[in-house]
């Protein structure tokens, strides 16, 4: 048995789910998920509903954590609780060795950012990351629009990365320069790229973000639907993404054989966090 605790915003909810699956398929068990964080948690909502996933949901008065003593263990089999051993990520580099773990019920913690956790399953992923949920019909024609042209995804993340000191402090948010050098680098490659920008801060963008080509802002979705613009952006031709794991995803998603995707070379603003297993090895780092 295979369980993984979620928590954070839908890019880190859908790296659990990601790493977890990866781990229930190579070992043929059952995926639980874990959900009772967001009881209490202000900033996000379980998200991953939204998705073509059939998943259970960890009953957490079903389930007890080693290390036990043994009294502790033969109480635990009586009321026919399960046994789990947590696995707590360390740090954000990959880790080989979650996946040579003894055959026993695993529980993990951690954020897992890393499609080496998942890449070997990218495919039954993608099924599992389609959307079920009804599309607004604003979503519906701008996917029109971006199957139509020479599409480039631009996505401006701000929110708690500007309110929050405690989030700025790690994570800290791509400047205007960076958008303008990856603007440059896409127009050098890509003819009439028509661009569709995506903001947590939509007003912001439009006052302070200036294309001399086609743009359109996408500012019809909220937290609530975020999932749509995760549709809108991974159905784009190309992207050029923040250091956010919601446009990582954004750009992962995207099936487009020729994409370009540029990233920032410093995901973030601290050097404590390792984040050198985030980045795909095919996207352009500026």
């Amino acid at each position: 048995m295979v369980a993984i605790e979620l928590i954070g915003g839908l890019g880190n909810q859908m790296f659990q789910y990601a790493t977890a699956r990866a781990l229930a398929l190579s070992r043929n068990e059952k995926l639980l998920l874990d959900r009772h964080l967001f009881a209490d948690y202000e900033l996000h909502s379980y998200g991953l509903n939204h998705f073509n996933i059939e998943s259970a949901f960890l009953e957490k008065e079903e389930t007890i954590f080693e290390p036990l003593r043994i009294l502790e263990k033969v109480k635990a089999i009586f009321s026919q609780k399960k046994i789990y051993h947590p696995y707590i990520e360390q740090d954000l580099t990959y880790d080989k060795e979650l996946f040579e773990f003894p055959n026993k019920n695993i529980f993990l913690k951690g954020y897992f950012q890393s499609e080496k956790y998942f890449i070997k399953f990218k495919n039954q992923l993608r099924k599992d990351f389609e959307i079920k949920s009804p599309l607004k019909k604003e979503t519906i024609d701008f996917l029109k629009i971006i199957e139509a042209e020479n599409s480039i995804s631009l996505h401006i993340r701000r929110g708690d990365y500007v309110n929050n000191p405690a989030a700025n402090a790690i994570h800290g948010t791509c400047d205007l320069n960076y958008y303008h050098r990856a603007i440059e680098t896409i127009k050098k490659e890509i003819e009439n790229p028509v661009f569709f920008i995506f903001s947590d801060d939509i007003d912001w963008a439009k006052e302070n973000l200036k294309i001399d080509h086609s743009t359109h802002f996408v500012d019809f979705n909220d937290a609530s639907t975020n999932y749509e613009d995760l549709k809108l952006m991974s159905n784009c031709k190309h992207n050029i993404i923040a250091n956010s794991s919601f446009s990582w995803w954004g750009a992962w998603l995207n099936s487009y054989k020729f994409k370009i995707v540029i990233t920032p070379s410093k995901w973030f603003k601290t050097d404590i966090h390792n984040s050198k297993d985030i980045i795909p090895e095919s996207w352009m780092k500026i």
